[in-house]
This record gives C-alpha cells, sequence and structure tokens, in this order.
C-alpha cells in the first residue's frame, strides 16, 4: 500500500491543472429603444476568476454597432451581473446600438449584445432650468426655479409643477418628457446658494451702573453698520444713558440683518461704615449694611455683611447689589485691646483665706470698690470678690470669681514617744471622720505599733483624716525605740 500512495503521489505532480482563461458573456437588454440621456441596464455573464481590484465597465458602440470608438456608460466594483448605466445625452438617433462589458483585471473584451440591436431615439429639446430673482440669496428670501417647457416635470423636490420655490441651499434638477419624441431628459445640477444672515448679537436687554459705559459690538468684517438710525457707522457703539439702541449690518453678500438692545442705567448703591474710630476691646464689628448680594472684605477677608475686627488697621469693603452695581467705603480702626484679666474659675477652698492675683503691670487695681488697690487682695470670708483693673491706655477691665471656705477637720495622734522594743501602741486619730487613710495603709480609726518588730531608732507614723466636706488634715507622731529604755 505504501509503494502504491508513493506511484500515485508522483503521477499527480506529473500532470498540473491548467487555469480557466475568464470569459464576458454581453445579454441583450430588455428594453430595445432607450432615449438618448436615458438609463440602461446592461446584463452579463462570466466564466473563470478575476483578480482583486477588477472593475466591469459597460460599453456602447456607434450608430453602426462598432466598437472602434465605444463610450463608457457604466461601471462597477464587483460582478454583480448587471450594471446601470446611462445614454449620452449628446447620443445621435440610430438604429443599430450595441452594447458589450468589457473587464480590467485581467483585461477581457466581452462578446457583443446580441440581436434585436438597440434603438436610440435623440431627444431633441433639452431640458434647462433659470431661476428668479437669482441663485443666490440671502435667508428668507425665497428662489423660483424653471424649467424650459415640456410635457411632464419631475423635480429632485419631488414636485412636478414646471415651476418650484426654495428656500434652502442645494443642487437642483429636474426630468422633462419630450413633447415631441417621449424621451426623459435630466437637466444638469443646478445650484442655488442661501447665503445665512449676518450674525449680529447685541446681548440680552441689560443693566449699567451710574457712571459705567456699556460697548455695543455689532461684530466684525461688514460693509456696513448703521446704529440709531444712522448716528453712527462704526462696529462698536458706547453707551452711558438708558435708551434703547438699534443697529443694522449688511456683508459681503448683501444680505442684512439687525438686532435691539435696551440698556437701563442704575442708581449705585450708598454705604457708610462710619468716622475713623479707635476703641478699647479684644474684639471690633463694621457691619456694611444689608440688602446686598455680595460683601467683599479687604479683598476677600469676609464675604459677609458684618466683618469682626481684632487689630487696628484700615478696612474696606466693596458691596454689590441686585443690579451688580458697587459701592465701596474705608475706615481706619484703632484698637486698643481690652487687658487680660482672670482671677481663675469660683473656687471652694479647705481653709481659711486665700491671696487673689490680678496679675501685674496694670496702673490702677480697686477691690471689692475700694477694699484693695494693691495686685494680691487677701480673701478671709466666703462670697464674691471682685476687682477692676486699668492699664496705660486707660482701658478698663472687670473679673468677678466666688469663693467659699470650708471648715478643715481637727486630728491629733498625740506626741512623740519614747519606748523599748517590747511594747505595743495604740495610735488613735478619732471619731467622726468621713474617712482615714494610715501611713502603713491602714483605714482604721486606730492602729497597733508593735515595737518588737522595730528596729532601734526613729519611726514616723502620720495619718489623714477626710471630713464630710472633702477637707482633709494629716498629723504624725515619732516613736522612737530605745533598746536600753525599761
Amino acid at each position: 500500500m505504501r509503494g502504491i500512495l508513493i506511484f500515485i503521489s508522483a503521477f499527480i505532480f506529473c500532470y498540473p491543472s491548467i487555469a480557466q482563461i475568464p470569459t464576458i458573456t454581453t445579454k441583450s437588454p430588455l428594453q430595445t429603444s432607450f432615449c438618448a440621456g436615458g438609463n440602461i441596464l446592461v446584463e452579463f455573464e462570466t466564466t473563470g476568476t478575476f483578480d482583486f481590484g477588477n472593475f466591469f465597465t459597460a460599453q456602447l458602440s456607434d450608430m453602426w454597432g462598432s466598437f472602434d470608438n465605444p463610450v463608457n456608460i457604466g461601471t462597477v466594483p464587483v460582478n454583480l451581473g448587471v450594471i446601470p448605466g446611462t445614454i449620452p445625452s449628446n447620443t445621435s438617433f440610430g438604429f443599430n446600438y450595441r452594447v458589450r462589458v468589457v473587464s480590467s483585471n485581467p483585461s477581457v473584451i466581452g462578446t457583443t449584445s446580441p440581436l434585436p440591436p438597440i434603438i436610440i431615439t435623440n431627444s431633441a429639446i433639452s431640458a434647462t432650468i433659470y431661476a428668479t430673482p437669482d441663485d443666490s440669496v440671502c435667508t428668507g428670501d425665497t428662489v423660483e426655479l424653471h424649467a424650459t417647457p415640456n410635457e411632464s416635470y419631475f423635480w429632485s423636490t419631488g414636485d412636478t409643477t414646471s415651476t418650484i420655490t426654495v428656500t434652502e441651499s442645494g443642487t437642483y434638477k429636474v426630468t422633462v418628457t419630450n413633447y415631441l419624441t417621449g424621451c426623459e431628459v435630466t437637466s444638469p445640477d443646478f445650484t442655488v446658494v442661501v447665503h445665512p444672515l449676518p450674525p449680529v448679537a447685541l446681548g440680552n436687554d441689560t443693566g449699567i451702573c451710574d457712571g459705567d459705559v456699556l460697548v455695543l459690538d455689532a461684530g466684525a468684517n461688514y460693509v456696513y453698520y448703521k446704529w440709531n438710525n444712522g448716528t453712527s457707522s462704526a462696529q462698536d457703539y458706547y453707551v452711558h444713558d438708558s435708551g434703547t439702541y438699534f443697529v443694522e449690518v449688511k456683508d459681503s453678500n448683501d444680505c442684512k440683518n439687525y438686532d435691539t438692545i435696551t440698556v437701563i442705567v442704575n442708581l449705585n448703591p450708598v454705604i457708610n461704615l462710619g468716622n475713623d474710630t479707635a476703641f478699647c476691646g479684644n474684639v471690633f464689628f463694621l457691619d456694611a449694611g444689608s440688602g446686598f448680594i455680595s460683601y467683599n472684605w479687604n479683598d476677600g477677608l469676609s464675604y459677609n455683611q458684618v466683618l469682626q475686627i481684632n487689630n487696628a488697621g484700615v478696612y474696606y469693603v466693596s458691596v454689590t447689589d441686585a443690579n451688580l452695581c458697587r459701592a465701596y467705603d474705608t475706615i481706619d480702626l484703632n484698637i486698643m485691646h481690652i487687658p487680660f484679666l482672670s482671677l481663675g474659675n469660683d473656687m471652694t477652698i479647705c481653709g481659711t483665706s486665700i491671696i487673689l492675683d490680678a496679675g501685674s503691670g496694670f496702673t490702677e487695681y480697686d477691690w471689692n470698690d475700694g477694699s484693695g488697690s494693691n495686685q494680691f487682695f487677701m480673701v478671709t470670708q466666703s462670697g464674691s470678690v471682685h476687682v477692676i483693673i486699668t492699664d496705660s491706655n486707660n482701658c478698663k477691665v472687670v473679673d468677678t470669681v466666688n469663693v467659699t471656705f470650708l471648715s478643715v477637720p481637727s486630728v491629733n495622734i498625740g506626741p512623740d514617744i519614747i519606748c523599748g522594743n517590747n511594747q505595743l501602741i495604740t495610735l488613735d486619730a478619732g471619731s467622726g471622720f468621713e474617712s482615714y487613710q494610715w501611713s502603713d495603709g491602714s483605714t482604721g480609726q486606730t492602729i497597733d505599733v508593735n515595737t518588737t518588730i522595730l528596729d532601734e531608732g526613729n519611726h514616723v507614723y502620720w495619718v489623714n483624716v477626710f471630713g464630710q466636706n472633702g477637707c482633709f488634715n494629716t498629723d504624725s507622731v515619732v516613736i522612737t525605740v530605745d533598746f536600753s529604755y525599761s
């Protein structure tokens, strides 16, 4: 079997295939009578393969059927089997026209269409379009297109009258049916240009502020400008007063357009921050007044009606009202800061006295309406205490504090003790206290000290006692252990 396969393979390679030469067969048109300028469908069949980029072209012979000088009447880029073509409108009358199809890649000349021959009737009268008033108008104008007299009309717009009215730019044509031959003739393309009106926009009706100038711009590069019935012929118009303003412009296409604007001159707002001033205080408020839509303090310090001032300086504000008109004012403020004074928070003290400090560096001190005139003041009774201080700028400030004294519990655990090393000593802080805290960590009223476990020398014991009001007191005792003491 392997030997047979090798033999067959060798046999096949000895006889290569032969490529088929492409052919084109042109069919006889279904219609045998045509009008010059009319359409024709040329059908054909092919065999073989045509290369990429090939075109099929239908050709028309002369009136004797000769293709010595063929006329191309239609081309397709793919093999559709039919080529839509158009018979030239200047084709002469004849009874023996023929068609054929040729290709470009490869170059193949197809067969001539078989009999019967093709009859071509000349239309004798052409289709012509003319326009009134002109083929170039402005938007808003109309153009009437007229066709030369014939039996019937069919325009590219779908109209079927001899005259149509158009208002848009475009290319128009008409197909007419001839009185004598019955042939249809299509006119050459007729172009109508409808130029847009020159754009002119003065803007919406608006208002300006007293003292401002509004420049109305009608746009550049027009042939002429006509403002307010001839008061100006320039592109720009400067408005200072309330009124209605009108401009008409014309461009190089002789098209005109116009626009109107109403301008109102509004009064500027009024603002007053007051006279330049000086004051004692840490904060000062400037009020620009209500009713404005925007506020701009000192180049962006604030955008509110009221500005809080903490430092001396020159301050100004610009305001804008509902008409977008602006006004501003300036004020020079000398702020003498209130001296800082703090006696502290209200206080509750365990004891019978406290010294209050109003701070140094002031020129005057007035404690409790004349009770003291120094920086320091001793309080010995519960109650309200206040002080008025005055600084070098004669700025004054007052502060008040409530002082409440609480009684301190009294505790006595006895005198110091000297003893031997075999004693048991009881220390008693007394009864009636809220709590106890001994130096050894005990929390009872008494503690026992066993000297047998103590070294010779001094030993300190103390106790903190706490009363019902939270105040506490302390006492201590020294126990001296002397081994020679009996």
